[in-house]
């Protein structure tokens, strides 16, 4: 049997499944779903033969100027770097940090992660702290920080912001800012408010270590912020050095809560991924379909903000900061992890934190639900989770936890 009788029979036996959508021409839009559907199937099969010429048929029906399906079609079948998508990106780097701003503007998955991490940080802050210690899993261009640098100088205590230092094989896209410049930036905030701010940058186990050996002192509050997946932060990493860097936070506020210095603090962790939704999924072949489904919601919000005129702007977003996140192999990456393990149910003794009914209140205000298709929803068993759904499908999950000690 050849591969193109293989994949009429691939196809031919798929289910269908109602995805956030549009009016489409329905049988193009089916049949390419299908084919999607099974090149999650046959990939998890290690069918190379057949996913190569599933894959063709998928490019030849992908599109960045389509059906907001073609568009996911067209990043998950080609290579942007050697195409239309790439030519735009490429061209668009000149004008980069205007395109950042603009895709952050646009979407509120960045701005509700940031305003509920922030806002749950600064109810959970003891009057009595000196020092607010934020150690951030993945700092990039330092744009949640501005808003706390400011909240913090109005309460006249020292910020210290420390950013973790990975390996840049750690990650599966180029960084986008360099830490020296993301410095530079948050000092000339902090003089503008005239807040005492240090920022740094070190390697996890560094940090451990400098915790552990920490005795007496001023009285410093800890906070440990964990954002992955967020559309604007065009990259993501490794699922493992999530938790890993979740069980360095759940053990240095374990010892923080034993000195009588040092407070005790919280973990704030924004998901922009589908992988806590999907982690009881049975295989890889549903798990990589509630990746479709999660990656065509974001892409559709997206393509919504953005007038039809704007379609090139549009098009060199998402293969500036969502093209990077559309792959089988990094879905694949994450489906191992989480079948080992990676998530936050998995052998962390945490402890959920309520968010506070302010804190839901001003993020709806913020995203302005209604005729935009736009909801905020608490989740979690007290209430510790709040998330952001697109036509009722989550793009962003935040959450907020401490020690159980």
């Amino acid at each position: 049997m050849n591969s193109e009788s293989l994949l009429t029979d691939v196809v031919s036996v798929q289910s269908s499944l109602t995805l956030p959508g549009e009016d489409m021409e329905i049988d193009n839009q089916l049949g390419l779903f299908h084919l999607l559907k099974a090149y999650g199937e046959v990939f998890e099969k290690d069918q190379r033969e057949l996913g190569q010429v599933i894959l063709r048929r998928i490019s030849e029906k992908g599109s960045p100027v389509g059906k907001t399906l073609e568009h996911l079609a067209f990043y998950l079948s080609k290579d942007c770097e050697i195409n239309q998508g790439g030519n735009l990106k490429q061209e668009s780097l000149k004008n980069f940090k205007a395109a950042f701003q603009a895709l952050y503007q646009a979407l509120p998955d960045g701005k509700f992660a940031h305003f509920a991490a922030n806002s749950a940080i600064l109810e959970a802050i003891p009057n009595d702290v000196e020092t607010i210690h934020i150690v951030d899993f993945d700092m990039g261009e330092g744009v949640q920080w501005p808003p706390m640098i400011e909240a913090i100088a109005h309460q006249h205590k020292t910020l210290k912001l420390t950013s973790i230092k990975w390996e840049e094989e750690d990650c599966n896209g180029a960084p986008l800012w360099r830490f020296e410049e993301t410095k530079r930036r948050l000092y000339d905030q902090a003089r503008a408010f005239g807040l005492k701010l240090k920022v740094e940058e070190m390697g996890i186990d560094d940090l451990v270590s400098e915790q552990k050996a920490k005795r007496g002192g001023r009285r410093e509050w800890l906070i440990f912020n964990c954002m992955v997946g967020l559309p604007h932060m065009g990259r993501g990493r490794s699922r493992s050095l999530a938790m890993d860097f979740l069980r360095a936070a759940e053990e240095l506020i374990a010892i923080s809560a034993n000195c009588s210095t040092i407070h005790k603090g919280i973990i704030t962790f924004g998901d922009g991924e589908a992988c806590e939704k999907l982690k009881n999924c049975s295989d890889f072949g549903s798990f990589f379909e509630g990746y479709l489904v999660h990656y065509k919601a974001l892409l559709e919000s997206l393509e919504m903000n953005f007038p039809l005129h704007f379609t090139e702007a549009r098009i060199a977003l998402e293969c500036h900061f969502v093209a990077p996140y559309i792959s089988s192999l990094a879905w694949f990456q994450r489906w191992k992890e989480i079948r080992g393990g990676c998530h936050l149910e998995a052998g962390l003794g945490l402890v959920g934190k309520r968010l506070s009914k302010e804190i839901f209140m001003e993020a709806r205000e913020m995203v302005e639900e209604g005729e935009n298709k736009y909801r905020i929803k608490i989740e979690g068993h007290i209430g510790n989770e709040m998330v952001l759904e697109w036509k009722r499908n989550t793009t962003v999950r935040i959450s907020n936890w401490t020690n159980h000690s």
